[in-house]
């Protein structure tokens, strides 16, 4: 449904009053529209739905700083919005890359989804750092040949500076985002096949049946499930958060790592060549019936470029009736 992005903004933010300051309000209302914008629905308002909405969480304690070198910081969120304590980790981890070369910053104790990770990742590549970042989460996707949800939906996301606009690959390495299972129920559709596996390990395509079993990696493959579990141990173990719903499965963890180019190659030449990567990419072959090779994340920022200009997000109804915004 289309909604006006300056009509939206002020209902998000008086929502997520009721929890957080104003300039904390903000900022998450920020993130969420920047999804929404980017056709990333499920790391949207839907963020502000369900059995555990955004608007919700209350902090334990205050933030703390476990661990920090020249290098690396470790940081406790306290249950605080995991959102607001990422972007915080970001900024630490970009400050510490330009000042040494490079920088990892783990996020542990956070009782939300970090939303979506190519918001970290771009925002490290448009300091001219290369952007890794990673988040766990509860139980829900099951490892190769297993039933069992043990593995968190894990997303990971990259991004390079270039001359343009900053390369930025995002994905889940479930086929399949805890918010799509709960819009997918919300609007009684079916899933698509090869998604998802009820408590049996039967192949189910309702998404109330699915959220009782596990879903599956992207390629219900090994290669997915190895993927899953390389972001499993670097948001879980070396952060000291939850994993594979341990005791510790409340406390999920993010990891953010900025990397300097210059520590190879120059700056300038490693954009220029960047650039030049796309390029080849971009002008190379098309299969018969493509009319435009696409990019990562090409689609995303030019659906958000799109909404930026008019002014008007395209917002799932049902979302927007849970609210209360129509």
């Amino acid at each position: 449904m289309k909604y006006l992005i300056n009509k939206l903004r002020p209902k998000i933010i008086a929502t997520l009053s009721t929890r957080y300051n104003i300039q904390e309000a903000e900022q998450i209302a920020d993130m969420l529209l920047w999804a929404e914008m980017a056709g990333i629905k499920p790391m949207g308002l839907a963020k502000m739905t369900g059995t555990e909405p955004i608007q919700n969480m209350k902090a334990q304690h205050e933030i703390k700083i476990e661990r920090e070198t020249k290098l690396s910081q470790l940081i406790n969120a306290g249950g605080h919005a995991a959102p607001l304590v990422c972007v915080q980790a970001v900024d630490t981890a970009i400050q510490k890359a330009k000042e040494h070369g490079m920088a990892i910053v783990g996020v542990r104790n956070t009782h939300s989804s970090n939303l979506t990770q190519a918001y970290y990742a771009e925002r490290i590549a448009r300091e001219d750092l290369i952007g890794i970042t990673m988040a766990g989460g509860p139980a829900s996707t099951a490892p190769f040949d297993s039933i069992d949800p043990i593995f968190g939906t894990n997303p990971m996301g990259f991004a390079f500076p270039t001359n343009d606009e900053p390369l930025v690959f995002d994905m889940t390495t479930a086929a399949m985002t805890w918010s799509g299972l709960v819009l997918a129920k919300a609007h009684g559709d079916k899933l698509p096949n090869n998604i998802a596996i009820d408590i049996d390990g039967s192949p189910t395509t309702d998404p109330a049946r699915a959220m009782e079993g596990a879903t599956l990696t992207f390629d219900d493959g090994y290669k997915g499930s190895g993927l899953s579990l390389i972001v499993e141990a670097l948001t879980g173990p070396l952060v000291n958060a939850g994993y594979c719903d341990t005791d510790l499965a409340s406390e999920y963890g993010s990891i953010f790592i900025a990397i300097d180019p210059n520590l190879l190659v120059d700056t300038v030449e490693f954009k220029n060549h960047s650039s030049d990567l796309l390029r080849k990419i971009k002008t190379s072959r098309k299969k018969a019936g493509v009319s435009e090779i696409r990019l990562p994340g090409e689609r995303a920022a030019q659906t958000r470029k799109e909404a930026q200009d008019s002014g008007i997000v395209d917002i799932d109804k049902t979302v927007l009736e849970e609210l209360g915004y129509l």
